[in-house]
């Protein structure tokens, strides 16, 4: 894997935000499974900063890389999830990224489905919500 790309996914593991948005284009564009883009840095940074908010962790498991051209490539990974709650979820997943000439990245494209990790959120909200107070309980 080059420097760069390793120098990359560092930050995106270490769910380092502004290191991570520093790498793209002002009008760069990040798109995660079947999300709307997110286009520019303010839109890219919500997405990334509720994923950190949702997440304890991430790490990359390499699986293939595909060099297009000198501007594109593919990849191919498991990314391991790590919730607030400790529940970790692995997720196949295909990325393209797109830069300009300078490197910075025009586009980032995430193909995962990531329909487990968000059933995974969701019962740890449930299971952390508190109890309801009966008037029972209340008046007691």
């Amino acid at each position: 894997m080059s420097d760069w790309l390793h120098s990359f996914y560092a930050d995106v593991d270490a769910q380092q935000t502004e290191r991570v948005l520093d790498r793209f284009t002002p009008d760069g564009e990040l798109v995660f499974g079947s999300n709307p883009p997110a286009i520019g840095r303010a839109a890219m940074r919500e997405v990334l900063e509720n994923l950190r908010a949702a997440l304890s962790g991430m790490r990359h498991e390499w699986c293939n890389r595909w060099t297009v051209d000198e501007r594109t490539l593919v990849l191919e990974a498991r990314v391991h999830y790590t919730t607030r709650g400790g529940t970790e979820v692995v997720l196949p997943c295909a990325t393209v990224i797109d830069r300009d000439a300078s490197g910075l990245i025009t586009s980032l494209r995430i193909h995962i489905d990531s329909a487990p990790l968000f059933t995974a959120l969701d019962a740890e909200s449930v299971t952390a919500q508190p109890e309801p107070v009966s008037s029972d309980k209340a008046a007691g």
